[in-house]
């Protein structure tokens, strides 16, 4: 299990000042988009509403974000390989910043809705430029750790965004649209330093049009990866929905009770996604995945099939631990697939799986939820880890001698 891959990749490349801010905050800025104002949903609608059906775009200040951040990865991922990674994530977080202050002027329900739209679409393209620039500028053990400290602060971020939002939401219901004034920390990032960490992750310096244009995706782009991504989105963030409901069900959580859970399950993924860069050391990409299937079908069993508060809690926390290795992962293994000049386009698709993963997983189990109870959606999940916790131990166990990805 030892990995091969991360041990002989030479040099492993460096991120400079704005490299770092880049990938450490492109994370947080897109969970803000999905946590950030849910508390005030309630004072918005009281504010803004105006008929019957302006209830539903309330909601949809939430729901429609994430259609946004589909369809906004691969857009983001295009542009970056296209134009260059510093062009495309400057005009990203511009938008970022104009449409998501927008709620402390806009009065209008419909109008603040496009904003929101807007800001999904700028949030997903920050986040997959980050992570390419990880791909495009590091390797082996560097790739590994960068891709672990995207996502841990991410987690750790957002134990912070509601507590704030809430409190800045006890003021007015327009101030937790002030956190994405966030997004002007990368403008200024990107206008005042222009060191040799940035440039060097630029597609744009070696662009030619057969690199850009070059055969088409069908025959480059690994797409094995997009069911995978659906399959670890789907692990990751139904447990996040059905928890809760879960808690409430079979123990009679009170939300505070539940809020307490969350931020420990939250914390011990954060701790885990940490880990995540040294473990690499010694793990392939493959023991990697191999680990998080089990922890996460293991977690997500126990979780689903105790009475128990105190086993349950356990569950969770084993899950937790497992799904923060998915996201650095797969993206790691992405990168190891692709030219550099595709990382973008590449990254791009998988994070669209990824956020198209949440909404489709609770459409196709909401059927089973209103016949069997909350606690089908885990038992789904365990399924789901631990079927592919023997498929990786499979594919492992009759892989002969496989070379080692080449280091980009």
């Amino acid at each position: 299990m030892v990995n091969k891959e991360v041990t002989e990749a030479g040099a492993e490349g460096t991120l400079d000042f704005t490299g770092k801010l880049v990938v450490l905050l492109s994370g947080l800025l897109s969970a803000l988009c999905l946590t950030a104002i849910n508390s005030v949903l309630p004072s918005i609608a009281r504010e803004l509403v105006r008929g019957p059906n302006d209830v539903m775009l309330v909601k949809q200040l939430i729901g429609a974000v994430a259609l946004a951040m589909a369809a906004g990865a691969p857009l983001g991922g295009y542009l970056g390989d296209k134009l260059g990674i510093r062009p495309t994530l400057f005009g990203a977080s511009i938008l970022y910043t104009v449409a998501g202050t927008a709620g402390l002027y806009l009065n209008d329900l419909s109008v603040l809705l496009v904003s929101r739209l807007l800001l999904g679409l700028a949030a997903a393209s920050i986040q997959v430029l980050g992570l390419t620039m990880v791909n495009t500028t590091l390797r082996g053990n560097a790739r590994a750790k960068w891709m672990g400290l995207h996502v841990a602060v991410a987690i750790l971020g957002s134990l912070f965004i509601f507590p704030l939002a809430g409190q800045l939401g006890e003021i007015s219901w327009r101030l937790p649209f002030a956190l994405y004034a966030g997004g002007a920390i990368l403008v200024l990032g990107l206008l005042f330093n222009r060191g040799s960490g940035l440039a060097k992750s630029e597609p744009g310096v070696a662009k030619t049009a057969a690199a850009i244009g070059g055969p088409g995706m069908i025959s480059w782009f690994p797409w094995h990866y997009v069911p995978l991504s659906l399959l670890i989105g789907t692990m990751t963030f139904l447990p996040t929905v059905s928890i809760p409901f879960q808690l409430k069900e079979q123990a009679g959580a009170t939300p505070s009770m539940i809020a307490y859970v969350l931020t420990g399950t939250a914390a011990i993924g954060a701790i885990t996604a940490f880990l995540y860069g040294p473990a690499r050391r010694r793990l392939s990409v493959h023991a990697a995945f191999l680990m998080s299937f089990g922890l996460v079908g293991t977690g997500a069993l126990i979780a689903a099939n105790s009475s128990s508060f105190a086993v349950v809690l356990g569950g969770l926390f084993l899950h937790s631990m497992g799904a923060a290795w998915f996201a650095p992962n797969i993206m790691t293994a992405l990168g190891s697939k692709v030219t550099k000049e595709r990382q973008g386009r590449a990254a791009g698709i998988v994070k669209a799986a990824s956020f198209l993963a949440a909404p489709i997983a609770v459409t196709l189990v909401q059927p089973f939820v209103k016949q069997y109870g909350e606690v089908i959606a885990m038992q789904a999940v365990a399924v789901i880890g631990l079927t592919m916790f023997v498929v990786m131990a499979v594919r492992m166990a009759t892989a002969t001698n496989p070379p080692p990805a080449p280091a980009r």
